[in-house]
């Protein structure tokens, strides 16, 4: 009986990231966990109300309410997926230039205090790298 243990490198080192990347990185996982609630809240608060309201335009307007929503969690996730928290598969590296855009897009969608956090981390990653 012959065994045989074949050994690798283990685990690849990590780069090492500044102060201010780390802050950036910090920033913008806050941040998307508050547009996830934001987005929650928008959901659920909406839903809540349609039962009470009887009239057609209210619930054509908390359609819109719903889709920010939706799309609010969407941004945090992909921040979320961008920083590796969760396992979702995406080929871009969270830099200064995609916070950016995903902050303003939050922002338009009603994020509030959280899209604010993510375009402060993008501003703090843009400082870091230059």
């Amino acid at each position: 009986m012959k065994c045989s243990i074949k050994v690798h490198g283990g685990f690849m080192p990590r780069k090492k990231k500044s102060g201010l990347k780390i802050l950036a990185e910090i920033l913008a996982l806050i941040g998307a966990t508050i547009l996830i609630v934001y987005g929650a809240m928008y959901i659920v608060g909406i839903s809540l109300t349609v039962f009470s309201m009887f009239h057609m335009k209210t619930v054509i307007f908390s359609l819109g309410r719903i889709i920010n929503g939706i799309i609010l969690i969407l941004i945090g996730l992909i921040i979320f997926a961008g920083y590796n928290v969760i396992k979702i598969s995406l080929k871009t590296e969270m830099n200064w230039t995609v916070l950016l855009v995903l902050g303003i897009a939050s922002l338009i969608f009603g994020g509030g205090l959280g899209s604010l956090l993510i375009l402060l981390a993008a501003i703090i990653d843009l400082v870091a790298t230059v």
